[in-house]
């Protein structure tokens, strides 16, 4: 009994040992189904990396340059030099036109770095015209006629005050309007335009003109081109009134 049983468990064996050294037959039927990996969603979508936003930088302050030093001015001269320049043309002046005193009175020059090339300081008291040259001017005749021009209205007014000699010019010359009015309007302007507008330096300008016997004024003349010779003639009948 024993003897059957050894032969059976060995039986046994040999048949498990067979079976496990038999490889399985796999058929297409039984074949696992493929394991399918799905492509992964982020390398489907592109990727951005987003930059800090660069600041614009700020324009860097220009420094303020410092003002420059405050000019000195020039001393003026202690004498009177270039006025004296002015001297020939007054005597010029005087021998035709009585009402203006035998000498003026040419004040010390100007320095070189003042605007202006000479000048009419107005009356003495004794109604001498006063005069003034900036020192490096070399005086021609125009100007020289030009500011004795303007003595020459100083003396007609101390003269006889009463007179409107200004108005008397301006009628003379056809000039639009009044001169009061040509002065207003020059009041509102500046500089050089200033100057043309002025009466004063119209009637100045004509009397340079009429005593140089030629030229063109630097003054407005409203479209009306002056006659030295009648401009002349029109200066002198004023000692007559």
């Amino acid at each position: 009994m024993a003897t059957l049983r050894r032969a059976g468990f060995a039986l046994f064996a040999v048949a498990l040992l067979s079976a496990c050294l038999t490889p399985e037959v796999v058929r297409p039927s039984q074949s696992p189904a493929p394991t399918l990996t799905p492509p992964s969603q982020t390398s489907a979508i592109p990727t951005f990396t987003l930059l800090p936003e660069t600041p614009t930088p700020a324009p860097t302050p220009v420094p303020t340059p410092p003002p420059p030093p405050p000019r000195t001015p020039k001393p003026d001269p202690t004498t009177n030099v270039a006025g004296q320049q002015l001297i020939p043309y007054y005597f010029t002046v005087r021998g035709l036109f009585a009402v203006f005193p035998p000498t003026p009175q040419i004040d010390n020059d100007l320095a070189s770095d003042r605007d202006g090339d000479a000048f009419f300081r107005g009356l003495t008291p004794a109604g001498q015209p006063i005069f003034t040259v900036r020192e490096d001017f070399l005086m021609t005749q125009r100007t020289a006629y030009h500011e004795i021009g303007h003595a020459y209205e100083a003396l007609l007014q101390r003269k006889n005050a009463s007179i409107d000699w200004r108005a008397k010019y301006w009628a003379f010359r056809g000039f639009p309007g009044t001169w009061q009015q040509a002065a207003a309007e020059a009041a509102t302007m500046t500089g050089m335009g200033q100057w043309i507008h002025q009466p004063q330096e119209s009637w100045a300008e004509a009397f340079s003109v009429a005593m140089t016997g030629g030229g063109q004024e630097k003054t407005l003349d409203y479209g009306r081109t002056i006659n030295p010779a009648a401009t002349k003639a029109f200066f002198l009948s004023l000692l007559n009134q």
